[in-house]
This record gives C-alpha cells, structure tokens and sequence, in this order.
C-alpha cells in the first residue's frame, strides 16, 4: 500500500505551463489565430485572473466557479421541478 504524502489517486494534477494553469493558453491561442489589440488585452486579463485564483486564493479553476456558482445561486436549491409543476 501508499503511504505519505501520494496517493495512487493524485494522479490527475492540472496541466500547467511554469506556473500558469493550461486554461490561460486558451486566449493566447486567439491572440496567435486573431492577432489584435483588443484580443491581446483580453487574454491578458484573462491570464491575470486565473493567476488570481491559483496563487492568491489558492484555488483551482473549478472550485472556483463551483463558488461563483454557489454565490449566485445560494445553497439551498429547490427540489421542484418548474416543467413538471407548469405541465400540471
């Protein structure tokens, strides 16, 4: 058996490039594709965002739309279901 720190389930780390999480790759490619200012300043954004979220908040990109989702909606959800209840 495993023991310490790994697990044979800690197999599925994030990609990432250096430090940068591999989902900011995703608006650099645009800038390669589309080069222009306007998608140059929104890739940046986006890189300096998720560089928020991975170093300052210590998160990953799921949990931290898990937790916008969480924000927006509250946690308490309703179990009825709107079709059902407008089909009655």
């Amino acid at each position: 058996m495993a023991t310490g720190r790994y697990h044979w389930s800690n197999c599925a780390t994030p990609a990432r490039f250096f430090k940068i999480n591999a989902a900011a790759s995703l608006p650099w490619l645009g800038v390669i594709l589309h080069p222009s200012w306007m998608t140059f300043y929104v890739a940046l954004v986006v890189t300096a965002i998720l560089l928020y979220v991975e170093i300052v908040k210590k998160m990953s990109v799921t949990a931290f739309m898990r937790a916008i989702n969480v924000w927006l909606t509250g946690r308490v959800k309703s179990t009825k279901h709107l079709i059902k209840e407008l089909a009655r």
